[in-house]
């Protein structure tokens, strides 16, 4: 069953289209509607309601589910967006970081070269008034090769909310993949990230190599080269333990960190996961700020059982 991890929206208001010129990967300096990321547990249009606020200040109370967009063989991997389209009542919207918002004439948004091509595909159907159809997309080096068109999948159901499996999870950002995949993480990088930490300088090999088989493991991976990485200890039910957070020196400022830890919340609200610990020595705000950790409210119910022999 596709489950989409996107939102696309097309905003219009008489002849015009409201188009975003993206200033970000993917299809960075292009022209494409407004939208973004599902939520876990969020359905597409509880998650396209709350990216046309973020993204434009406009408030549609029920957008119209317009299509299914997937594809192979592009930048990020195979995934799926749904298309939404919303009539708005004025003009006046409210710029955002992704990009420059601007009023186009929907001619224009349906064959400009400045436009995400596939764009030229699907849109021009919609605004014709075709139902909801699976528009699948497939490129190599960079160029669309192929498009099938066709009735959405059978099983597809856009009010089922969104239930990424973190097993396999990955995200693309720019030059940057975030992979749940253990097979992509490369233990000598992770060793030396840990050799480097105060709190694990005095693992061996060994035991950073049972640590990762027994937990679920987030890397960051810059063209292929692993800058981050992050575990949580969990039972996937009840309790989860954040730990051993790094990024590679080279890499920090650029956000690594706030990802992964969001990474990790998210893969806690998926489980249901009410109780996540963690201990910081000196990034508390980094973890309150994007993970919503705060101190322990009664810390004297808490106890621990320490040995210091155990390296």
């Amino acid at each position: 069953m596709i489950s989409p991890g996107f939102t696309l929206c097309f905003l219009l208001n008489g002849d015009d289209v409201l188009m975003l010129h993206r200033r970000f990967p993917p299809n960075q300096g292009l022209w494409n509607g407004v939208g973004g990321h599902i939520e876990p547990g969020e359905t597409p249009q509880q998650a396209v309601i709350r990216e046309v606020v973020e993204e434009t200040g406009f408030t549609v109370d029920r957008p119209n589910f317009a299509g299914l967009l997937t594809w192979d063989g592009f930048e990020i991997p195979p995934g799926g967006i749904a298309i939404y389209t919303a009539e708005v009542p004025h003009r006046e919207f409210v710029n955002n970081h992704e990009g420059d918002l601007a009023w186009q004439p929907r001619d224009w948004a349906c064959t400009a070269p400045e436009v995400v091509d596939n764009i030229h595909v699907f849109l021009p159907r919609i605004l014709a008034g075709d139902g909801p159809l699976q528009y699948h997309f497939s490129y190599r080096d960079g160029k669309r090769i192929k498009d099938t068109i066709s009735e959405l999948p059978e099983d597809f159901d856009p009010e089922t909310p969104y239930a990424p499996d973190f097993s396999y999870y990955e995200e693309t950002r720019g030059e940057n993949l975030l992979s749940f995949d253990k097979d992509r993480l490369q233990i000598n990088k992770i060793e030396d990230f840990l050799g480097a930490c105060y709190w694990a300088k005095e693992r061996s090999l060994e035991m950073i190599q049972n640590s990762i088989h027994n937990s679920e493991c987030i890397g960051i991976y810059h063209q292929g080269k692993q800058v981050a990485f992050a575990r949580l200890v969990t039972d996937k039910a009840t309790f989860a333990w954040l730990c051993d957070v790094v990024v590679d020196e080279a890499f920090r400022g650029k956000g690594f960190g706030v990802w992964l830890v969001e990474a990790a919340c998210d893969y806690c609200d998926l489980h249901g996961i009410q109780q996540s610990l963690l201990a910081t020595r000196d990034a508390h705000e980094l973890y309150k700020k994007y993970g919503g950790y705060i101190p322990l409210e009664s810390p004297e119910k808490w106890l621990i059982r320490f040995r210091p022999d155990y390296n």
